[in-house]
């Protein structure tokens, strides 16, 4: 009983983080001003990968850990398989979204974009370079991420089960090799590389596991100096990024220009600035606080079905970006399509948590016959 409100704090914030993400790539509402990007260096894109080394250490870690090596590394192995064929499913169906509403409403636009146009323009080529993940269409970038951060858990959990202060370390030098020597994975047929660096962000992962490894050895520690510094550095990034709470213009447009708080390459401000708001989460019981809301057992929901969930609200952006694209519609229009976005993508959670209870109860009776 006493890991319950571990567990359903760790689903309400990735429920949260689903959202906002849904909220950020969906164009032109005004909801999106309100998000937690907007007050900080940080967005919802790191707590879903830290949430995501949480929920692989709570889930693999400690069958890995206990010796159950095989077993935790072929459970990671369904997982990333599933990650991979939804990844696929998605990004084919958007590309034929968009070339079905192109041709409908007899619209180029829609597809002209270089994402898309390596696709459409060269099929084959594109469709490969989709199927080897070395292509990723806008918005559709985190799951390739989590998947490569999936085939290095064994890796992780290894050090770990040494010390994980070992396992944080080498993790850091990783990241700090990424931005020294700009290692990526390169993307084809566009030159570049992944839009979300797997070299950098396993850092963020690396944390999470740790973090997730922590609360089941007895929780975290708590310090109050550790905790002020940390409230004082997300007050400060929120002056910056308000652009001083509206006092000094511009502030903001220079930050982003002179400070290290870039996304592909998790910039050491931005890291740093997550790292900070989690501790003075964690720290000032805001979970608990919020479990009393009426928001936190829908957003629980969403959390425990997120790659459905997330499948679902890309597709919804897809569908999104049409409608604004073609029709431009009132701001009111927008937050309606948002908010009816967000009512299927719970509804889709809640019938996946309806299913598994049955199946749940149907288990426990089965053997009691």
């Amino acid at each position: 009983m006493t890991t319950r409100p571990r567990i359903d704090g760790i689903d309400f914030w990735r429920g949260f983080a689903l959202v906002s993400i849904f909220i950020n790539h969906a164009p032109d509402n005004i909801l999106g001003y309100l998000t937690h990007r907007n007050f900080g260096f940080s967005d919802a894109a790191e707590l879903f990968v830290f949430l995501s080394g949480v929920s692989v250490a709570l889930a693999y870690g400690l069958r890995f850990l206990d010796g159950r090596v095989w077993e935790s590394m072929r459970a990671l192995g369904r997982r990333v398989f599933t990650l991979y064929w939804v990844q696929i499913l998605i990004s084919l169906l958007a590309v034929i979204i968009l070339i079905a509403s192109a041709t409908i409403l007899d619209d180029d636009d829609l597809i002209d974009d270089d994402d898309r146009d390596t696709v459409l323009g060269t099929p084959v080529r594109g469709i490969a370079a989709i199927l080897g993940l070395t292509h990723q269409l806008a918005f559709f970038n985190i799951l390739p991420l989590y998947i490569v951060l999936l085939l290095a858990t064994p890796a992780l959990l290894a050090l770990a089960r040494r010390d994980c202060r070992l396992m944080l370390l080498a993790s850091a030098a990783i990241y700090v090799s990424a931005r020294v020597f700009d290692l990526n994975i390169p993307s084809w047929p566009v030159e570049g590389g992944w839009f979300f660096n797997p070299f950098a962000w396993q850092f963020v992962f690396a944390v999470g596991i740790a973090v997730g490894i922590g609360l089941r050895e007895g929780g975290m520690l708590r310090d109050a100096w550790l905790f002020a510094l940390s409230l004082a550095f997300v007050l400060g990034s929120a002056f910056v990024v308000t652009n001083g709470f509206g006092l000094v213009p511009d502030l903001w447009d220079w930050a982003r220009e002179s400070l290290d708080v870039g996304k592909t390459d998790l910039g050491v401000l931005r890291l740093m600035h997550f790292l900070a708001l989690a501790y003075t989460i964690y720290y000032s019981g805001l979970t608990r606080l919020l479990a009393r809301t009426p928001v936190f057992k829908p957003l629980c929901v969403i959390g425990r079905h997120s790659l459905p969930v997330f499948a679902i609200g890309s597709l919804i952006v897809t569908v999104d970006q049409v409608v604004i694209d073609t029709y431009a519609p009132a701001v009111l229009w927008t937050v309606t399509i948002l908010a009816a976005g967000i009512a299927l993508q719970y509804l889709v959670a809640h019938v996946l948590a309806l299913r598994a209870q049955k199946v749940r109860v149907a288990s426990v009776r089965v053997p009691q016959a």
